[in-house]
């Protein structure tokens, strides 16, 4: 299958929203800047949620997080047989790890 490539923006958005959301499951308010205060993040505060939304918002609004979650998906499919379906980790799958040893063979 063939999609649209995910751009380093696109990428980044998707590395924000994940550290966005992170900071509200360990119950922190995410912060737009580099400062050090923690500030807890309330579920029932309106306004600290009106912000959360806003950041979100923010992060994704010249980029495709779909370009990243689908990519992955595509590259994670075992039809596509382009990573190992029995690893527990990221490695090629065995017919191209194999399709380039003969490769090196005949170098």
């Amino acid at each position: 299958m063939k999609m649209a490539r995910a751009s380093d923006a696109d990428i980044e958005a998707a590395l924000t929203v994940c550290r966005i959301l992170e900071d509200l499951d360990k119950r922190y308010m995410p912060s737009n800047d580099d400062s050090e205060d923690l500030e807890f993040f309330d579920r029932d505060d309106a306004e600290q949620c009106q912000k959360v939304v806003g950041m979100l918002l923010d992060a994704t609004s010249q980029t495709s997080l779909f370009r990243v979650v689908f990519g992955m998906s595509v590259v994670l499919d075992p039809r596509n047989e382009l990573l190992d379906p029995d690893a527990d980790t990221i490695e090629i799958h065995p017919k191209i790890a194999k399709a380039l040893e003969a490769m090196k063979d005949h170098a």
